[in-house]
């Protein structure tokens, strides 16, 4: 038995750490923590839906593609804000979470054809914990002390 040269060890480590990685970043279907108001959805969802498709992932708050629209209000709740074309056969649901401590915020913006859920976008804004509905903490209201505005090459040297 011939033992392996280390450029094999290598390669070996390599792909390990490559598949663990790729293993980690499969997609996780987003989901929410439920409120008073979601569990209410939720009993009505499956008094009516009893044996439905996706009741395992409703239970969970995960939103996935091919939920109805029902199934998805069942899982996340009321949206936001709601957009329905003008066809009346397709619509978005946008939910906007937000974090109370840092006032970080994802937004979730679900496309639906018909009654059914086809894709979504999600986007994300990091306040790095500045209440920016505050004007004098807006970052276009904050100015810099007179030492930092000045240019260091145009003073009186």
């Amino acid at each position: 038995m011939r033992p392996r040269n280390s450029r094999s060890n290598l390669a070996l480590f390599f792909w390990m750490v490559v598949s663990a990685g790729l293993t980690g970043c499969a997609t996780t279907p987003p989901s929410r923590s439920a409120t008073p108001a979601i569990y209410e959805l939720r009993d009505d969802y499956f008094r009516s839906f009893p044996e439905g498709p996706h009741n395992d992932r409703i239970k969970r708050g995960e939103v996935v593609k091919g939920m109805s629209l029902f199934e998805v209000l069942a899982s996340w709740g009321v949206p936001d804000a709601r957009v329905v074309k003008e066809d009346g056969n397709s619509e978005r649901w946008i939910y906007v979470l937000q974090d109370d401590l840092s006032l970080d915020w994802v937004c979730y913006d679900y496309e639906f054809a018909g009654n059914s859920l086809v894709d979504w976008t999600t986007s994300r804004n990091v306040a790095n914990g500045l209440p920016l509905d505050v004007p004098e903490q807006r970052r276009d209201a904050l100015t810099l002390p007179d030492w930092a505005s000045s240019n260091p090459r145009s003073g009186g040297r």
